[in-house]
Formats: C-alpha cells, structure tokens, sequence
C-alpha cells in the first residue's frame, strides 16, 4: 500500500539528548507580507527578526506559532503569520534547538540506503484554513552539504520506505551549530 501524500511542514518530534523541546521568540517585521506556516523553515535577518528560509539557507529552526496586534487594534494568537501590512508587536514562535529532532514527509522516493544523508527542505505554500505548513524533504538526498541530515523512518502503521515516507531529520545548516557561523545571517 502506497503512502498517503500529506504534507504537513516540520514537527518537533524528540530532543536528541534527551532534553525538553524548547521555543523561543522573534520579531517578524510589519514589513514582511510572505505568510509563515506552523512548519516552515525560517531563517534569521538583520536585526534579529525572521523570514521564510529559502532551500540550502542557513536557518534558525521551525516555525510554530505567532502573536501580533491586527490593524483594527486586536490582539491575535495564531498558527500561521498572515503576511498582512500594518500588524505591529509581532511576535513569532520558534523552535530553535539545533539539537531537536522534526518528522517531516518524503516530496520523493526515500529508500533505507538514504539514512544518514542529507536534503534539502522543499518550501510550498502551507493552509490558510488550518494555519499548517506544507513544506517536505526533497526526496532526493545525498552526501553534498544540505539543510538536514534524515534519521529514519518515522516508525508508524502504514509508513513504508518509498514516496511520501515519513521521516525524522535533523536541522544541519543551523545558525546555531558550530561551524556555521557567517557574518550575514541566513545566507
């Protein structure tokens, strides 16, 4: 039986140490009109705010949520950042622990022999209705440097190696891992 195609973004699934799965909060700029997704990829900016990351950006970790005052003067708790101009004392919520673990879907073909390498996340739009990402792993994976290293297979009735297999990864291109340090963030 084939496996279902239902991309839902990157979910914090475990601490690699053991550890609590922590979040923490960015600035997202009035400027910034892009929607952000619970699942997305973001990177840093300048001024320490976040965007959407682009695939083989450097990032910060998984967006999960955001809280910002509307135009109209009302305060909003939401999944998903709507991109809407004018919004102020915006806050986003992140999980950025360069040591968690995400189960995200396969967009490709991952077979047994792909553990331990490493792909790039592919970033598509996510629900308006739900507020949930649609972002996946590229299915292809090799050994050239990209955002996240696949672990596994998510271990689940009806998860098979394949297409759309489900998966846990880790977040390798981190702002926060050593050894990749830059001066601008997010390149």
């Amino acid at each position: 039986m084939a496996n279902a195609d239902t991309p839902r973004g990157f979910q914090p699934l475990r601490h690699l140490t053991g550890g609590t799965i922590r979040q923490n909060s960015y600035s997202i700029a009035p400027a910034y009109t892009t929607a952000i997704f619970k699942g997305d990829i973001v990177k840093l900016v300048a001024g320490g705010g976040i965007e959407i990351a682009a695939a083989g950006a450097r990032s910060v970790g998984v967006f999960m949520g955001v809280e910002y005052t509307d135009p109209q003067g009302e305060q909003k708790f939401s999944k998903y950042w709507p991109g809407t101009a004018a919004c102020t004392n915006i806050i986003a919520t992140v999980c950025d622990d360069p040591h968690v673990t995400f189960a995200v879907q396969s967009a490709g073909s991952t077979v047994a022999a792909d553990v331990g390498t490493l792909g790039d996340h592919v970033a598509t739009t996510g629900s308006t209705i739900t507020g949930q990402s649609a972002n996946e792993l590229n299915g292809t994976t090799g050994t050239a440097y990209a955002g996240f290293r696949v672990l596994g297979k998510i271990d689940q009735a009806g998860n098979a190696f394949g297409t759309n297999v489900n998966l846990e990864v880790q977040l390798v291109e981190h702002e926060y891992m050593p050894g990749n340090e830059a001066t601008t963030p997010g390149v």
